[in-house]
């Protein structure tokens, strides 16, 4: 065998080795986790001594995390809405705008989400201050909304710029508005990656911690937040359970795209 040969075979062992691991850091915390909420003693340990879902029965009998789940529920649909709102037309300026500043726009929407969530938070609580808005589930909805707004643009950005213009030309050229163009033709064609776009920013919106901890409101503190008081105030079980609840939910999501429209189809 040659040494070349014996080179390459080494690259790609290296190659698949460094994958792996990666792979086992980003899983097995959360495997870990997943397990531990089944342990039967009342405090975090692993291994578990046992296997028992009291813990879900208790997360589910309090009223305290069931309301605190349901506000993150309605964060992630809000925070959901505003992308898809105002995303996809930031989206079909930035990738179809033929106006001076199209590129410093699509640049603009890209700046909240490169500024640390916990900078985001404390500067929207002022501002909102400034304006004589305090903490609520409206203020937290939307600085979460400016800072995942960059999600749901290049989402859509990418796949407008995979479309066939030629397409709407046809269009008009048969007599159609720019309406009805864009209503048969761009829209369907975009509800994929609008779809993706939407699942991962309704994710962000239900598990924030760096922007809602500035910006929720006293009587609706979302599930990261009450987590966090959990962490600092216990150490049962019950973290870990609120924990896999959350990861169950982003598992959906993930599946909810593969069995609708296909993970790889995003921004085919």
């Amino acid at each position: 065998m040659k040494g070349s040969d014996w080179i390459d075979r080494i690259g790609v062992a290296t190659i698949i080795g460094v994958a792996l691991f990666s792979l086992a850091l980003l899983l097995l915390p959360a495997v870990i986790v997943v397990i531990m909420s089944f342990d039967t003693r009342g405090y975090i340990s692993f291994p578990p001594a046992g296997f028992t879902f009291d813990w879900y029965a208790k997360l589910f009998a309090q009223p305290v995390l069931m309301g605190a789940m349901w506000t993150s529920i309605k964060v992630g649909l809000y925070v959901t809405a505003l992308c898809i709102v105002l995303g996809v037309p930031t989206a079909m300026a930035c990738a179809r705008g033929d106006f001076r500043g199209a590129t410093a726009l699509s640049v603009f929407v890209l700046l909240p989400h490169m500024v640390p969530g916990i900078v985001l938070g404390v500067a929207v609580l002022f501002a909102g201050a400034l304006f004589g808005i305090g903490p609520s589930i409206w203020l937290q909805s939307i600085s979460i909304a400016v800072y995942v707004m960059a999600v749901m643009v290049r989402t859509v950005m990418a796949r407008l710029q995979k479309l066939d213009p030629l397409l709407e030309q046809a269009a008009s050229n048969l007599g159609a508005t720019r309406w009805q163009s864009f209503r048969t033709i761009t829209l369907p064609l975009l509800m994929p990656a609008i779809l993706a776009g939407a699942v991962f920013t309704f994710i962000e919106g239900f598990d924030n911690l760096s922007v809602t901890i500035f910006t929720h409101g006293y009587r609706d503190r979302p599930l990261p937040v009450e987590l966090l008081t959990i962490v600092q105030n216990t150490n049962s079980p019950l973290v870990a359970a609120v924990s896999s609840v959350q990861i169950l939910l982003a598992i959906l999501a993930l599946l909810a795209i593969s069995a609708t429209i296909g993970l790889d189809r995003v921004n085919d």
